[in-house]
C-alpha cells in the first residue's frame, strides 16, 4: 500500500512538473523571447511591434508592424554623441520559419531557416556635420547591440526582402538625398553575435548579399530635370555594384527650357551606359556613400545647349569648378580610378546675331580620372585629382588634354595642358561662321599646344599655334536666317594684316603668353576656351578684347 501511495505521489509530482515546465516554456516563448529580441527601449533605438504569433510545432513566428526608430533624445543636431548614421525601419510583416525553439529556451539563441520581410521601409539618416567626428562605429554594429541584447546569437540561413523602399535623408532637416522603391534582396548565412559584430567581410551580418533594383526615378518639384537609374545590382561577395544605364533627362525641349529659365544657362542631356564599380565598400554603399577602387563606364553621351539671345544672369560662379563642387557633395566619395571607355560631348550654342547654332563636338572620347574624392583622409594622402582626356575634335582632329585639380587649394587652382594635331583649317567653318561671322577660305593647322595655370579669377600660360596658308573672309548677315555675305574690303584688309603662317619664312616660331581674366559668371570650360581663343588671336596678329 505504501509503495502504491509513493508511486502515486511520484506520478503527481512528475505530472505537476511537466505542466509547470510546459507553462514556463510557453510563457518564455510567448513573452520572454520577444522581450529578448525586441526591446521596449534602448539608449539609441526604440523597437516596437503590434503582435507576435508563435507556432511552436511548426517553428514559425509572424511579427506584424515592427518599427525601429531612433530615440527622440537624438533629434538634437548639436548633440556631441550623435552618430554619423541612424536608421528608421518599418516592416508590415515578418515571417520566420524553421525556428528552433529549444535553442531559444536553453541557449538564448535564435536559430531559423528563413526570414521573409514584406514591403519594409528603411530610412538612413546621415549627419555629415556631426560634432562627433571620431565616431567610426558602423551603423550595423549599433543595430547588433540592440538586437542581440539578452541573446547569445541570432543565426539565419536566408533572409528574403521583397518590395522594399529605401531612403537616405539629412538628419538635421529631413531633406531627402536619395530615394528608391521596389527593391529585392537576398542575404545568406546571417550570424549576429559578438564574434561577427566587427567582421568587415560580412554585409548586414551576412556572408553573402545581393540587391536588385529595377528602376530609380528621382524628380523634385519645380525642377527642370529628372534622374533615372535602370537595372541596379549590388553583390557583396564579388564586391561589385552595377547600373545598366543612368540618365539626366530634361523635361522640356531646347526652346521651351530657355523660355522657362529666362536666362542664359546650359541645358543638359546626359546618358551613361554600363556602369561597373569594382572592389566597392558594400557597407559604405548601403550607408549612402560611394567608396570603390574603380568605376568603368562603357559609353557616355553628353549634350549641352545654350541660347545666347537670352540675358546673362549675374550669378557669381566662383567656387563652382568641378573639384570645388565635388568637395560639397553631401556623401563621401572615394574612387581611385574612373575610366570612360567611349563617349561623345556635344556643345551647341545659338548666336542671337545669326539665329544659327554652332556645334562643338568631341567624338570617340577615352578618359581616365584618378583620385576622385572628397574624403579628408584621402585628400591628406593625395590632394591631386587628375583627368586624362583623348578624343577626336569635330570627329576628325586628334585632341588630348590633362587637367590637374588641387583639392587643398583655397582659390580653385587647377592646371590644364593639351595638344591638337594637324588638320585642314576649313574644318572650323561650321563653328566660325555662325559664332564669329568668319569663314576660313584656306589654311592648314599644323599643331596647337597650350599650357595654363588657372584659379578662380584668371588663367595664365602659353599658346603655340603652328599654321600656314591662312586666308579668311569676314562675313555679314543682313537678317537672321538669311545667307552669309562677304565684307570684301574688310576681308582684303584682314588678309593683308594677318600673318599667313607661323613660323614665317626665316623667322622663329611665335609663342604667345596669355593672361586671361575670368568672367566670374561663367564656367571653367568657358575660361579654358576663351584663353585658347585669346592665344590664337594673338598668334595671328589680332590683339584686343575677345568678342
Amino acid at each position: 500500500m505504501k509503495k502504491l501511495l509513493f508511486l502515486f505521489i511520484l506520478i503527481l509530482l512528475v505530472a505537476a512538473g511537466v505542466v509547470y515546465y510546459k507553462k514556463w516554456r510557453n510563457d518564455f516563448i510567448r513573452k520572454d523571447v520577444p522581450r529578448l529580441v525586441f526591446l521596449e527601449s534602448d539608449s539609441l533605438y526604440r523597437i516596437t511591434y503590434d503582435t507576435i504569433d508563435i507556432d511552436e510545432v511548426d517553428g514559425e513566428i509572424v511579427i506584424r508592424n515592427l518599427q525601429l526608430t531612433p530615440d527622440s533624445t537624438y533629434k538634437k543636431s548639436n548633440d556631441s554623441t550623435l552618430p554619423k548614421n541612424l536608421l528608421q525601419v518599418t516592416i508590415p510583416e515578418i515571417i520566420i520559419t524553421g525556428v528552433q525553439t529549444d535553442a531559444a529556451v536553453l541557449d538564448k539563441e535564435i536559430i531559423a531557416a528563413t526570414i521573409k520581410l514584406t514591403s519594409p521601409v528603411v530610412t538612413m539618416f546621415t549627419n555629415r556635420q556631426s560634432v562627433n567626428e571620431t565616431d567610426s562605429t558602423q551603423t550595423t554594429d549599433k543595430i547588433y547591440k540592440v538586437l542581440l541584447r539578452g541573446l547569445e546569437k541570432i543565426s539565419v540561413d536566408t533572409i528574403l526582402i521583397t518590395d522594399a523602399d529605401y531612403h537616405i535623408c539629412q538628419w538635421s532637416n529631413g531633406d531627402t538625398i536619395f530615394s528608391s522603391s521596389k527593391i529585392n534582396a537576398q542575404l545568406h548565412h546571417i550570424n549576429i553575435s559578438d564574434s561577427t559584430s566587427t567582421d568587415t567581410s560580412r554585409v548586414l551580418f551576412a556572408q553573402n548579399a545581393t540587391l536588385d533594383v529595377n528602376k530609380i526615378l528621382i524628380r523634385r518639384s519645380n525642377q527642370l530635370y529628372y534622374y533615372q537609374f535602370n537595372e541596379i545590382q549590388l553583390q557583396s561577395r564579388e564586391k561589385t555594384f552595377t547600373i545598366e544605364n543612368l540618365h539626366i533627362i530634361p523635361l522640356l525641349g531646347e526652346a521651351a527650357h530657355m523660355r522657362a529659365v529666362k536666362w542664359q544657362t546650359d541645358r543638359l542631356d546626359f546618358d551613361l551606359y554600363n556602369l561597373l564599380f569594382k572592389q566597392v565598400n558594400v557597407q559604405e554603399i548601403l550607408n549612402g556613400n560611394l567608396i570603390a577602387e574603380e568605376l568603368s563606364i562603357k559609353n557616355a553621351q553628353f549634350k549641352i545647349f545654350r541660347d545666347k539671345s537670352y540675358p546673362m544672369k549675374n550669378e557669381n560662379k566662383v567656387g563652382h569648378y568641378p573639384q570645388q563642387l565635388l568637395l560639397k557633395v553631401p556623401i563621401d566619395v572615394a574612387l581611385k580610378k574612373v575610366i570612360i571607355q567611349d563617349g561623345d560631348i556635344e556643345y551647341k550654342e545659338k548666336n542671337p546675331q545669326t539665329g544659327s547654332s554652332g556645334i562643338v563636338v568631341f567624338n570617340n572620347i577615352h578618359a581616365s580620372l584618378h583620385n576622385v574624392t572628397n574624403c579628408r583622409d584621402k585628400i591628406r594622402d593625395n590632394s591631386l585629382f587628375t583627368v586624362h582626356f583623348n578624343s577626336r575634335f569635330l570627329n576628325k582632329i586628334p585632341l588630348s588634354a590633362t587637367l590637374q585639380f588641387y583639392l587643398k587649394s583655397k582659390n580653385g587652382k587647377f592646371t590644364v595642358n593639351g595638344s591638337m594635331k594637324s588638320t585642314d583649317a576649313t574644318i572650323f567653318n561650321p563653328l566660325s561662321k555662325p559664332m564669329a561671322l568668319i569663314e576660313i577660305n584656306s589654311g592648314t593647322i599644323n599643331s596647337l599646344d597650350f599650357n595654363f595655370i588657372c584659379n578662380d579669377y584668371n588663367a595664365k600660360g602659353i599658346i603655340r599655334l603652328l599654321y600656314n596658308d591662312l586666308k579668311i573672309k569676314i562675313l555679314k548677315q543682313e537678317d537672321i536666317g538669311k545667307e552669309y555675305k562677304a565684307k570684301k574690303m574688310i576681308s582684303l584688309l584682314a588678309n593683308m594684316t594677318i600673318p599667313n603662317a607661323n613660323p614665317d619664312k626665316n623667322k622663329p616660331v611665335r609663342i604667345v603668353t596669355v593672361n586671361h581674366a575670368r568672367d566670374i559668371n561663367k564656367s571653367m570650360f568657358n575660361l579654358i576656351w576663351k584663353s585658347i581663343f585669346e592665344g590664337a588671336q594673338k598668334t595671328v596678329g589680332i590683339d584686343g578684347k575677345i568678342p
